[in-house]
Parts: structure tokens; C-alpha cells; sequence
């Protein structure tokens, strides 16, 4: 009997080979495409690295410049391919310049702030104090100062250790992992007593000394300041200041001029040591009280024919000489005049009843003695024009005001108004500290004048300077902050 095929069973196996081929198609096919795409990335990641050419970058990091080829396209990258890493705070600068692209990195500082009895500790890209002191909410008040380690600057000063005056004009970068501490000093209350008035200020120097100064107030010879000029200025201290009376004691062989707080015109000859001879008198009386400006006259009387001699002080008066370079004075000195008077005197029992005078003549004249100084500039003047080249740099520095008298010598010290160059205290003097300025260092200080620095002082440190002005002339300059040039 023949075989006849089962239709069903067929039909099964006819799907299945379908099945099978059809999938076997189907693999081939996405193993085609996926070997066409990695064909295409292969392709296009040589295309990139040929057509993408290497470009020059300098990156300048950490006081070291270096300079790479890379084919990177985000800076970070170039970053990381030159070796700089950047922490929290960095700053990443970039420019175009000719030839390559230049990155700089500026580095974020420890800094220390000390203020209000608190320590803040923190990692800043702040460029000045100011903005330092503003992230952690500290708001200066008037004559509140700031000190960056140890040295005394303004707010607007950077953060970075002090800018010695140099021929560079380079930016000193502080060294790797240094701490910048930055101390806010807060100005205190202090009482000034002068004599019956009171007068309240504040001020946040360091000693009485300064204060007093950034006050206004003049400490001449023969002063006495209590508590001690350099004692510690704290807060609500009393400061009271006896100022010294300038008198003229006229002797037969000279006169003297002494600062005094004596009473008397008895105490004053004590405290000079002054014994008058035998037969002499002095005018006005023993009792007589002291007042400023006064002359004390000390006369030595003869015998029957009696000559008394009226020593006459010369004065010293003060003029400007336009002729004058800034920092100079020229003395034209002068002499003391005599007054001659010759009496005929009448003595009974060795007591003088009765003198007539027969003679009274001046031999010599007298004639002041005339100091010359620079003619004060400045006053209008605007400031030297920096694009003509005189002008080295500006400097911001706190300006003060002293004249011979506040140096603290006495007027008969031979050394008296010397400055530390050996020129006279006058127009055009102007104390530094040399570690800042060095002497000899020409300037310009607006609403004062042209300058050279030639003096220093025990409170000039830091970026201070004191102007000179000459005795006998209203010291018109208010302590303030100013913007100075440095003259070629």
C-alpha cells in the first residue's frame, strides 16, 4: 500500500525551516550593522585625530610657567594633562595671545582674620582686605585700622605680604602654603585733657603717642603727657597734657630760652639753677607767675656809677624763599641788642636813695635772625602727569604732620630739627620708613607738595609717612590717607 505524507506533520516542518533561515537572516544582518558602526566611530576618531591639529598652550601655575602641545579641548583638561590641579577657591584665567593660548592660575589664600575677640579661618580668592573682611560680615568703622602681618595698611591694601618699593612692578606672591593674617584693630574712646577743656576722640593706634597725633594735638618741649607717650592707648583712657611755657631769661652775659611748667618766676630760676649775684635784681619780682611768651630779666647794678645792661632778644622770624628746593632752609643769622643805661647813683648807709639816669643807648641793635624755607607747593597744584614717565608708581600710604618742636628735643640741643639725612625739619621733608620708601626717594603728596624722604621716626613703620614743616608755621595738614608718587 503506497505512503500517502501527513499533511500536518509537512506543514510543521516546512514553518520550521522557514523559521530557522529566517533568523539566521536576521543575525547576520545586526552583526552586519554593528560592524559597520564601530567601522564608522573608527573612522571618524582618525578623521579627528588627523584633522584636529596640536595647539600651543602656556600654562603659568604656582611661580612656574610651562608650556604644552595638546589636542585637549576644555582647559581643565590641558590642566590636568600639564600636571595643575586646582582646589576649592582657584581661579582659572585665560587669554589669547599671538602664537598661543595662556592660562593662569590664581591661587586661592589661607587667611587668618582676627577681629571682635574672634578667629575666622578661610580660603579666599578675595583680592583686598576689604573683600575678605566683607565675606565674613566685618564692617570697618572710621579710624578702626587694619594690620597685615604685623604691618599697617589700608583696606583696600591686597592680601599679600607688604610691596617693597623696587624697580619691578611685579606683584609679590606670597609663598605656598603661607597663612595671610589680617588683624582688625577697632578704635577706642579716649579723653583728651588740655589744660580746663575736655575733648573726647577715638582712635585705634597703638600708644598715646600716635593717637595724640592722629588727634591733632602737638606735643611741644617741655610738655608733660600722662600716661607716658608710649604707654598702651586703651579704651576710655584719660590722656592729660600739660603744655610747657616758652620763657626768655635774659642774663649780663646771654639769655636762654626754657620750656617750663614752673609757677613762679622764683621757681623758674631755681629749677635753671640761676643764682643772681650780689647787688642784682630780677624783672618782674620773684612772685610774679609765669605766662607764655614772657621775658625775664635778670639786672646787675654797680656801684656809683652804675651801668645796667637790658640784653634785648633778638626773634627769630620765619619767610619762604621760592628759590629754595623742597627739604632745604637757608639761615641768615642774627644778633642780640643791648640796652645801655648809666645812672648816677646816690647810696646812704650803703642804701640807694636815689638814681638818675644820664645815658641810654643800644649797642648793638638787635637784628632777627631770618629762616628762609621752600616756598610751600602742592597746595593747588594737580598731580604730575604718570604717562610722562617721572612717575614711578602711586603709593597709598597714611599721612601725619611734624614739625622740629614735636621731635622732642630741646631747642638748645645741638641736634635739635636734625632729620636722619642731616637736613633741617622744613617744607619738603618727609619721614619714611625705609623699608618701605628708601631715603633719598623724590615724591609728589597732593594738597602738600613735591618731597624727599629724609627723616625717619620710631612711629613711622609701615606705610606712614610724616610731612615736615618748619618752626613758627601753622602745621595746616590733617592725618589722612593719600595716594603719593614716586618721582624718577
Amino acid at each position: 500500500m503506497p505512503l500517502r505524507p501527513v499533511s500536518g506533520r509537512s506543514g510543521g516542518l516546512t514553518r520550521m525551516l522557514h523559521d530557522a533561515r529566517r533568523h539566521g537572516l536576521l543575525f547576520h544582518d545586526r552583526r552586519r550593522r554593528h560592524l559597520a558602526v564601530l567601522a564608522a566611530l573608527i573612522a571618524v576618531s582618525a578623521f579627528v585625530f588627523v584633522a584636529v591639529r596640536p595647539r600651543t598652550v602656556r600654562v603659568v601655575a604656582d611661580g612656574r610657567e610651562v608650556e604644552i602641545q595638546t589636542r585637549q579641548s576644555s582647559d581643565e583638561a590641558v590642566l590636568r594633562q600639564s600636571g595643575v590641579d586646582i582646589a576649592e577657591g582657584d581661579r582659572v584665567l585665560s587669554a589669547e595671545t599671538p602664537g598661543a593660548r595662556v592660562l593662569m592660575v590664581d591661587r586661592a589664600r589661607d587667611v587668618r582674620i582676627i577681629a571682635d575677640g574672634q578667629t575666622y579661618e578661610l580660603r579666599t580668592a578675595a583680592d583686598t582686605i576689604e573683600d575678605a573682611l566683607d565675606e565674613v560680615d566685618i564692617v570697618l568703622q572710621q579710624r578702626d585700622s587694619v594690620m597685615q602681618d604685623g604691618v599697617f595698611v589700608s583696606e583696600n591694601a591686597p592680601i599679600e605680604p607688604p610691596i617693597r618699593l623696587a624697580s619691578s612692578a611685579r606683584r609679590q606672591l606670597s609663598q605656598d602654603g603661607a597663612t595671610v593674617e589680617i588683624e582688625v584693630r577697632r578704635a577706642v574712646p579716649f579723653v583728651i585733657v588740655e589744660g580746663p577743656q575736655e575733648t573726647v576722640s577715638t582712635s585705634s593706634r597703638q600708644t598715646i603717642a600716635q593717637a595724640l597725633r592722629e588727634a591733632g594735638v602737638v606735643v611741644g618741649p617741655g610738655d608733660v603727657v600722662v600716661p607716658d607717650l608710649q604707654a598702651p592707648l586703651e579704651l576710655d583712657t584719660r590722656i592729660e597734657v600739660l603744655h610747657a611755657h616758652p620763657v626768655t631769661i635774659a642774663l649780663p652775659d646771654g639769655h636762654r630760652v626754657v620750656y617750663t611748667l614752673a609757677r613762679t618766676v622764683r621757681e623758674v630760676l631755681d629749677q635753671e639753677g640761676i643764682v643772681l649775684p650780689a647787688g642784682a635784681f630780677v624783672d618782674p619780682s620773684f612772685e610774679t607767675p609765669i605766662t607764655s611768651e614772657m621775658s625775664v630779666r635778670v639786672v646787675q647794678l654797680g656801684s656809683t656809677n652804675d651801668v645796667a645792661y637790658e640784653y634785648i632778644e633778638s626773634s627769630t622770624v620765619y619767610e619762604s624763599d621760592p628759590s629754595l628746593p623742597p627739604g632745604q632752609t637757608r639761615t641768615v643769622q642774627g644778633r642780640d641788642g643791648v640796652r645801655v643805661r648809666r645812672y648816677d647813683v646816690t647810696y646812704v648807709d650803703g642804701v640807694e636813695v636815689g638814681r638818675e639816669l644820664v645815658e641810654d643807648r643800644l649797642d648793638p641793635e638787635p637784628v632777627d635772625t631770618v629762616i628762609y624755607y621752600p616756598t610751600r607747593t602742592g597746595r593747588n597744584e594737580s598731580a604730575p602727569d604718570v604717562s610722562s614717565g617721572a612717575v614711578t608708581r602711586t603709593l597709598r600710604v597714611y599721612a601725619t604732620a611734624y614739625n622740629p618742636a614735636s621731635a622732642g628735643r630741646s631747642p638748645d640741643d645741638p641736634n635739635y630739627g636734625v632729620t636722619a639725612s642731616g637736613a633741617i625739619v622744613t617744607y619738603g621733608i618727609v619721614a619714611v620708613d625705609p623699608e618701605i620708601i628708601p631715603l633719598g626717594t623724590r615724591m609728589f603728596v597732593p594738597g602738600y607738595g613735591y618731597a624727599v624722604a629724609g627723616d625717619t621716626g620710631g612711629a613711622v613703620k609701615g606705610y606712614i609717612i610724616d610731612l615736615g614743616f618748619p618752626d613758627g608755621v601753622e602745621i595746616d595738614w590733617a592725618s589722612q590717607w593719600v595716594d603719593i608718587y614716586i618721582i624718577e
